[in-house]
């Protein structure tokens, strides 16, 4: 198995400034980062295979899910959701 480091907040919005922040652009930054992870390639192989997915990128995907709910819900949407102290390691 392998984990990949995750560099969040370099990818920004280039209507940032043109529009409030929605909850769209935080479950993009938590799409972003589960698939940075590679948590898709161990699903596909589950699906494939039905060899689990391991417990760890499991745990890390509820965790990214969790985050993204949370920040979607304040009101206003933090303009450094993106960043990593926000977000899992």
């Amino acid at each position: 198995m392998f984990l990949r480091v995750i560099d969040g907040g370099l990818a920004e919005s280039a209507t940032k400034d043109e529009r409030p922040l929605s909850k769209t652009d935080v479950l993009a930054e938590a799409m972003r980062r589960i698939k940075a992870s590679g948590y898709e390639r161990y699903h596909t192989r589950y699906l494939v295979t039905g060899e689990p997915i391991p417990k760890r990128l499991q745990y890390l995907k509820i965790q990214m899910a969790w985050v993204a709910d949370t920040l979607a819900a304040l009101d206003p949407i933090p303009a450094d959701y993106a960043e990593d102290k926000y977000w899992p390691a």
